[in-house]
């Protein structure tokens, strides 16, 4: 454990050095340096590597470096990868092989029966997902469990020896392992690990025992396979990447990685569980949100993170960040425990182009960093929205990174002409068609997420933030009715800070279905100890003070017969039987806060056990900005297309590092600063709160 490392008097992790958050995104990676010991904040944005993401990591701290920090300075330092996540959406993973109990190598071709997406249904070009791994590559085992993991049939260990060596002779980097019942008793998977690594010590093997020992087959199956698919790519990038770091001098063994439920593991543990960080980055979008909700009083907001290649939306309702346990990336599903985040392929970068119907079409495709937006002037020439954006002049040519890099807006029309002559459209009117199909996208998007929830959207504040929320906001807030934008002081470089306001957090898991009612105790609280000991050993492996350990245990329960589940808190300590009755009444409430019903009169079922693990670190908090007169921070003035009229009008331009609490300024205006741009339109009244953010409304009739 690092030495200057120690625990403080409140229970969090006293440290006298620099804390480092760095967030790799599709176009820009952001750094953000933090001193709990003076407040002390500095902030780093370069571009990202696609070929390399941990070039980009280093190429920040670099910069940062050179700015006095000295590399043994550093105490705490954490990533959050997207690493794991493109792996899967580019198709680059390794070449992996799955073995199935004899009977069930249907379940993951037919997908859990799960029904395509209702955008799905009305594309005529619709394609299915390919599976990760194909019924080549998948191998039957004679074993079987029943649903108590008692064993009705032994393992075939010479099956499984064959298996193997067909999988080898099919060039497999890396084997599934996932069989029937396996989360009530391992022993045949493990043993299987064993014979796997005898026949080629090299493969990595993923145990869907290990990787999610929870009921339902499919889920289950899909995640240990995502898991076997992308974990070789993680863990090659991590060894990279802490070898680097070690010749830039950064010794400290607080290395984290943000994990896909907004906490916080260690990076040894993370080559080990690359599916728990698939959707590390938007994760760490939600912790800023929720911590800059409860800052300024909030209990209601929606996070809209827009960055280069995408759009996060996740709905904070009465101060509670949703979280679910199903997710999809690129049509793959995944069930690892999560912050509920619905992304869509809209952002900075996102081409626009001719569909086969001849219409014009907005995404999913991305030109990223490289070669990025025609505007760029690095070899791109596709359209994308931040050329529309240039055109119609919500960004000027020195917007981005504060001049330090000009964008061309000669190339953006170019771009923007190729896709308007075609249509008979002027390269204005071809723009605004690409800002009006972009905003829609998104606009239906954030609709469904509050429908999906009961929601009205009248009830909260859209929060906005990466490089192109801003940008963006505006229209969506004034389109579905939602009365308060709301822009934090450094939007572009949000999900970098998200990434020093959590906790170290693990989650553990394990099923176990039966009647609340008769479930026997001992069995329970048998299962809690061997989840509070796993707790233990990986906490000790961090390197953190076992003494700082705050355990919760939760159960998830539904009524018989129901699909679905709601997970409750449990005592802490050893379940007795009196306490079945409080845990059933708190299940019956949850159910009915959430459903509008409950059963009290009928039993609730036992599903799974979870054991939530955490210890607190210090965390970045941004101070109060200073009141004044910001009279000057007006800079200049420009063209700025108004969709109200389809046409330009004179917008006032805005330097926000020369703005003070209490500025209240007149759309149409545009807020220039190094990481953003945000954008008033006509209508609007934007004020500058204490925190410094920035609070767009409509202007009263």
């Amino acid at each position: 454990m690092d030495c200057r490392v120690k625990p403080g008097n409140d229970g969090t992790t006293e440290m006298s050095g620099w804390m480092i958050g760095v967030d790799t995104g599709g176009t820009f990676t952001d750094l953000v340096a933090f001193a709990p010991a003076t407040g002390e904040l500095r902030t780093i944005k370069v571009p990202s590597v696609p070929a390399d993401p941990s070039q980009a990591l280093i190429d920040a701290l670099d910069d940062l470096f050179r700015t006095a920090i000295a590399p043994a300075q550093i105490d705490c330092l954490v990533h959050g990868t997207t690493v794991a996540t493109n792996a899967v959406l580019e198709a680059t993973g390794v070449r992996a092989g799955l073995l199935v109990t004899r009977g069930f190598r249907a379940v993951y071709e037919a997908r859990g029966w799960v029904r395509p997406d209702p955008a799905d249904l009305l594309d005529t070009f619709y394609r299915k997902p390919p599976l990760l791994v194909p019924q080549s590559r998948t191998e039957e085992i004679a074993e079987r469990m029943d649903y108590q993991g008692n064993v009705r049939e032994p393992l075939d260990e010479d099956s499984v020896r064959e298996a193997a060596r067909r999988l080898k002779q099919k060039g497999v980097e890396a084997v599934a392992v996932c069989y029937l019942f396996s989360f009530r008793n391992p022993v045949h998977e493990e043993r299987t690990a064993e014979i796997l690594a005898q026949e080629n010590p090299s493969w990595r093997i993923s145990l869907s025992a290990r990787v999610l020992p929870v009921i339902r087959e499919y889920p289950r199956l899909s995640t240990t396979v995502v898991d076997a698919y992308v974990g070789p790519i993680i863990e090659q990038y991590l060894i990279k990447l802490d070898r680097r770091l070690k010749q830039r001098g950064v010794t400290t063994a607080q290395i984290f990685l943000m994990q896909s439920n907004g906490g916080l593991m260690r990076i040894t543990i993370g080559a080990r569980f690359p599916n728990q960080t698939l959707t590390s980055g938007p994760a760490a979008g939600v912790i800023a949100g929720a911590a800059l909700a409860r800052a300024t009083g909030r209990a209601n907001v929606v996070t809209l993170d827009i960055g280069g290649t995408s759009t996060d939306i996740s709905v904070i309702a009465n101060g509670r960040v949703s979280e679910t346990s199903s997710g999809r990336i690129a049509g793959q599903d995944v069930a690892t425990p999560m912050l509920a985040v619905h992304t869509l392929g809209a952002g900075g970068g996102t081409i626009a182009w001719i569909g086969p119907d001849g219409l014009l079409k907005v995404g999913p495709k991305s030109a990223g960093a490289a070669p990025g937006p025609a505007c760029y002037s690095r070899g791109g020439s596709a359209p994308t929205v931040t050329d529309a954006n240039l055109m119609l002049g919500a960004l000027g040519s020195k917007s981005v990174l504060g001049g330090r890099m000009v964008l061309d807006r000669g190339r953006a029309q170019a771009a923007i002409s190729a896709v308007a002559r075609p249509l008979g459209l002027d390269p204005v009117t071809a723009a605004a068609g690409i800002l009006r199909i972009v905003n829609t996208n998104m606009a239906v998007d954030l609709r469904l997420e509050f429908q999906s929830r009961g929601e009205d959207p009248r009830r909260f504040a859209l929060l906005a933030f990466g490089g192109a929320g801003p940008l963006h906001a505006a229209y969506l807030a004034r389109d579905l009715g939602i009365p308060e934008v709301l822009v934090p002081r450094h939007p572009g470089l949000t999900s970098a800070m998200g990434l020093l306001q959590t906790d170290v957090r693990h989650l553990y898991l394990r099923s176990a279905v039966g009647l609340l009612s008769s479930y026997p105790v001992a069995e329970i609280n048998s299962i809690f100890d061997e989840l509070r000991r796993l707790a233990m050993a990986d906490v000790a492996e961090e390197g953190l003070d076992v003494a700082g350990l705050r355990l919760k245990q939760q159960i998830d329960l539904r009524y018989p017969h129901q699909g679905y589940y709601l997970t409750v808190d449990a005592p802490d300590g050893a379940i007795k039987d009196e306490h079945r009755q409080s845990i059933k009444s708190a299940f019956d409430g949850l159910h009915r806060a959430t459903y509008g019903a409950s059963a009290p009169e009928e039993d609730a079922e036992v599903v799974t056990l979870r054991l939530v693990a955490e210890i607190a670190v210090p965390h970045l908090k941004l101070p109060r900005l200073a009141a004044g007169n910001g009279g000057d921070a007006c800079i200049d003035r420009r063209p700025f297309y108004d969709f109200a009229t389809t046409r330009f009008v004179d917008a006032d331009v805005y330097d926000r590092a020369r703005m003070r609490s209490g500025d209240r300024i007149k759309g149409p205006a545009i807020i220039e600063q190094y990481d953003s741009t945000t954008v008033v339109l006509a209508g609007q009244i934007l004020t500058v709160d204490d925190f410094g953010n920035l609070v767009i409304t409509e202007a009263r009739q």
